[in-house]
């Protein structure tokens, strides 16, 4: 051979799986362990003979390779060539790896075989064939447990096992012969099992309690071949004397039998109701796992009390039968006495056994023994009832002289019948056991699980879905990971997902990515320059640097510099008041109604509700007073209930708010001064109908406004035409960028006074009173204890939160609109027939347009006192109790409400005409227990 370097050959295509056989010419390159002589083929004989090919051994140490291999015998090799550089099978030619450099003796073996047309062999490491041997050993075992023939075999084979040595004795089969071959097959069953599956499931199977039960299983069935030593059962000669040994193999014999229903348990998993029909979901996983080791743990447990119950009894005094020995010693006595004694005796015997189970069928005379001839004549004698078929169904007593065989036919077939009638038994305790566990499981688990989970994978879903829409360009790798959630075609998004951990770790990844994207890096924002910051504010749309300025709650004290001009101004407004004749202490209380002051006073009260010493804004008191005399104009006089009355008490309500909440803690200067002016303002130019009807109308307001809110959004146009007035512009002194805050929270504020937002934000609060449970509750109890307490600095913590503070604005002004009904009874009951005066013009008009009219708009069909309870009950309470949760000041509030709601129950009582029946008196009391019931609850947190 030549030294110089060569290149490496190429694996041939045959070999690759290219093509199906090698060309002509070309040897098939087989490979053999190394270290295995080269004339020990019978490795090599046995794999060429697995893939379809017949080589002969030669002397010389090849292969006769007259018969062809088959072009499926080289395609499906089973040996792995990468390990050698060789090229795998399906790889395209361009793929094909260089084989390495052989050695000189495989060149010289290869080039042979070429000229001979043999097989030749290529070295592999045999701890790789080994475990390439393994692994196709473990799937094929793994398959082969899983299939339907072979539990099928294992279930008819554990049956035999059970009923087969009982059925032999019913059926009175003469020996055990026959049993012994079914028995020996059942057993190397068992054993085929036994290893099958320690091959197949090694991991879970090996050395667990199944296979434990399995190789008792197999050894209880050597107690049932004959051909087996059983030293329990070997010497049955002296029976009547041993009756505890006779118990103990019996209780031995039942007990290892009942250890074989241990195989039966792996077979519950396909009875009904517990066999796993494929359904996806956690709930019905968890049921699934939950059903099979509970119908384990039963079964065993039933098995257990067959298997030790038994043994208890083996140690008491047994009940023995003495009688026949006692017979045979009379018989023996009777012997020597002549015929006639023996003979008369022999009848005794014979009838005192008519009426048992078993009885004597022979009596003879031992051999070698010597009788009188008189006695001699009447032996042998036997019994017209005849010997057991079954031979061990007979039972030898013999004396000094006599010998006597018994037939125990009748009592061995009736135990066996028994051990039967115990085994069907125990296996309808398992299955009836095991088919209720499963269907109480479901019951009680299952179902209220599952359908908790399918709420979760619902929302998931639409969190994925609407959080998927905002991070695509984000994750543009996740597309296709994704992309089963853009088909729709998908009837129900939230069934795509079986796993409800993996939609939620896919919620809580594209979160992530979101919050990544929408955030800055606070060190890259430190390190910025004024004009880059200008860039990304213009980018942005938004006023970044002076948002951070004042976006976080800011000192509430007034300047040095200020101090003089708010004390001098709040002085005037306190003169004010005390000119309209109001008191601080009144416009501090609940007692103050709007409706029953004049104009100057309401005038006064207002200036002083949105004075600076309540949010710290400083602002031109000439320029605050044109504003406030606008706003009253822009009110209209026509109208019931949204008068410029309602305003000055709404903007009463929301100071009382801040003043009872401790919401300086809280909220800025600028948003106390925001909630304020927008409480005066919020319900600017109402024209006493709702947006419903402006809707059904096609009002201008609607159609302007594309019917989202129409008038909420007219407010807040008509409070900012206002401002753009320099005369009324009450936000003249705010920065740029604070005023952009401040429109912001006013526009929010106002246009959730709409009541299409109510329920949604009842469940913010409720959200935000259990996200923050521990803290509120530790608030609460501190409040209770010490009224000033309120907010602890865990819950000024919360409250700072960004997105906190914008719900609090906009529950403040919200809750403040509809407060009516907490308030003092006297002045919850003027607003009331305010309010439905001005649903009932509405309704008037409604009829007169011919549009449908609206639930409490009918004055003919609605009774005011009812429909009072109602909008408590179903409107208020709702929000009420949420809020006190998270304001826990707010809480006398509630008390209130409810004895309002007593008293409009009381008067509906009075004046309702006709009189309510009985029945709805009952009716509507028991919605105000409830009401009370709820309030209580609230109250004790």
């Amino acid at each position: 051979a030549s030294s110089s370097p060569c290149p490496p050959p190429v694996t041939p295509a045959w070999q690759s799986g290219l093509c199906a056989q090698p060309p002509a010419g070309e040897p098939a390159v087989v490979r053999r362990p190394s270290g295995t002589p080269s004339g020990a083929k019978l490795a090599l004989t046995t794999s060429l003979s697995t893939r379809g090919m017949a080589p002969l051994a030669l002397p010389g140490g090849g292969f006769d390779t007259d018969r062809p291999a088959t072009a499926s015998s080289f395609a499906a090799s089973d040996f792995d060539t990468r390990k050698s550089g060789e090229g795998s099978a399906g790889h395209s030619p361009s793929m094909l790896g260089h084989v390495g450099s052989r050695r000189s003796d495989a060149k010289a073996r290869q080039s042979r075989a070429v000229a001979q047309g043999s097989v030749v062999t290529e070295d592999i490491d045999d701890s790789s064939l080994v475990k390439l041997l393994r692994r196709r050993a473990n799937r094929q075992c793994k398959l082969l447990t899983r299939s339907r023939g072979f539990q099928t075999t294992m279930l008819v084979a554990l049956l035999a096992a059970l009923v087969l040595p009982d059925l032999w004795v019913l059926f009175d089969r003469p020996d055990n012969s026959d049993l012994d071959v079914v028995l020996t097959c059942v057993l190397l069953l068992f054993i085929g099992e036994l290893v099958v599956q320690c091959i197949g499931l090694t991991r879970t199977y090996w050395g667990s309690f199944f296979f434990w039960m399995d190789v008792l299983g197999a050894a209880s069935v050597l107690l049932d071949l004959s051909y087996v030593p059983n030293p329990l059962t070997s010497d049955d000669s002296d029976i009547s004397g041993n009756a505890v040994v006779v118990r103990l193999a019996r209780v031995a014999k039942l007990g290892a039998r009942a250890g074989r229903f241990t195989k039966l348990v792996k077979l519950l998993r396909f009875l009904p109701g517990i066999k796993d029909k494929g359904e996806s979901g956690t709930a019905r996983m968890i049921t699934s796992r939950l059903t099979t080791i509970l119908s384990t743990r039963v079964s065993c447990l039933i098995i257990v009390l067959v298997m030790i119950l038994p043994w208890f009894s083996i140690w008491t005094y047994p009940a023995q039968d003495y009688s026949m020995t006692a017979w045979l010693e009379i018989l023996e006595e009777m012997s020597v006495l002549g015929d006639a004694q023996f003979s008369e005796q022999l009848e005794q015997f014979s009838v005192f056994y008519e009426s048992l189970g078993y009885y004597p069928y022979r009596l003879v005379a031992k051999p070698g023994v010597a009788l009188p001839n008189t006695t001699s004549s009447l032996l042998p004698w036997v019994s017209s009832r005849g010997p057991p078929k079954r031979v061990l169904n007979a039972l030898q007593v013999e004396s000094a002289t006599l010998r006597c065989d018994f037939s125990f036919k009748q009592p061995t077939q009736l135990t066996s019948l028994m051990n039967v009638i115990l085994m069907a038994f125990i296996m309808m305790l398992m299955v009836g056991y095991s088919v209720l566990l499963s269907k109480s499981v479901s019951a009680i688990i299952m179902k209220p699980l599952e359908e908790l989970l399918m709420k979760v994978r619902r929302m998931a879903s639409t969190i994925f879905q609407s959080v998927t829409s905002l991070a695509v360009a984000d994750e543009g790798s996740e597309d296709a990971q994704d992309q089963m959630l853009s088909d729709d075609s998908t009837a129900d998004r939230g069934d795509v997902f079986g796993c409800e951990a993996a939609l939620l770790e896919k919620v809580l990844r594209k979160l992530a990515v979101v919050t990544d994207r929408t955030g800055f890096d606070a060190d890259a924002m430190a390190s910025l320059q004024e004009d880059d910051r200008a860039v990304i504010t213009g980018f942005t749309g938004g006023h970044q640097q002076e948002a951070q300025d004042w976006g976080s709650v800011a000192d509430h004290d007034v300047d040095a510099e200020e101090a003089p001009r708010h004390e001098s101004l709040l002085k005037a407004q306190n003169g004010m008041l005390e000119v309209a004749g109001l008191s601080p202490d009144l416009i501090n209380s609940w007692n103050i109604n709007p409706l029953e002051l004049d104009r100057a006073r309401n005038r006064a009260a207002v200036t002083y509700l949105v004075a600076p010493h309540v949010h710290g804004v400083m602002y031109d008191p000439v320029v605050m007073g044109h504003f406030l005399d606008a706003a009253e104009a822009g009110y209209a006089t026509n109208v019931s209930y949204h008068t410029w009355f309602h305003a000055v008490d709404v903007t009463h309500c929301v100071y009382r708010f801040l003043d009872m909440c401790g919401a300086v803690e809280y909220l800025n200067s600028a948003e106390r001064y925001a909630l304020l002016v927008s409480a005066t303002c919020h319900d600017i130019a109402h024209p006493g109908l709702n947006n419903i009807f402006l809707v059904e109308a096609s009002h201008e307001l609607a159609l302007r406004y594309n019917d989202k809110s129409p008038l909420e959004n007219m407010h807040c146009a008509r409070l900012f035409e206002l401002v753009g007035n320099p005369k009324c512009n009450v936000f003249a002194g705010l920065t740029s960028g604070m005023f952009q805050e401040v429109r912001k929270c006013c526009i929010e504020a106002i246009l959730h006074t709409d009541n299409a937002h109510h329920f949604s934000m009842v469940k913010e609060i409720q959200m935000l009173g259990e996200v923050n449970s521990e803290v509120l509750a530790v608030a609460r109890s501190g409040y209770v204890k010490d009224s000033k307490s309120f907010p602890p600095k865990d819950v000024v913590d919360v409250f700072r939160q960004s997105e906190v503070r914008m719900k609090l604005i906009k529950l403040l002004l919200h809750f403040a609109d509809i407060s009516n009904c907490v308030k003092p009874f006297r002045i919850c009951r003027i607003w009331a027939m305010k309010v439905l005066d001005e649903f009932f013009a509405q309704g008037d008009q409604e009829k007169a347009a011919g549009i449908p009219i609206q639930a409490l708009n009918d004055r003919e069909k609605v009774n005011r006192p009812n429909s009072q309870v109602g909008f408590i009950e179903f409107l208020v309470s709702p929000l009420v109790f949420a809020v006190v949760r998270v304001l826990p000041p707010l809480l006398p509030l509630s008390a209130k409400m409810v004895d309002n709601t007593r008293t409009w129950h009381k008067i509906w009582l009075e004046e309702t005409k006709p009189e309510p029946t009985q029945q709805e008196k009952t009716a509507l009391a028991d919605r105000i227990s409830k009401l009370e019931k709820k309030a209580e609850d609230c109250r004790r947190g």
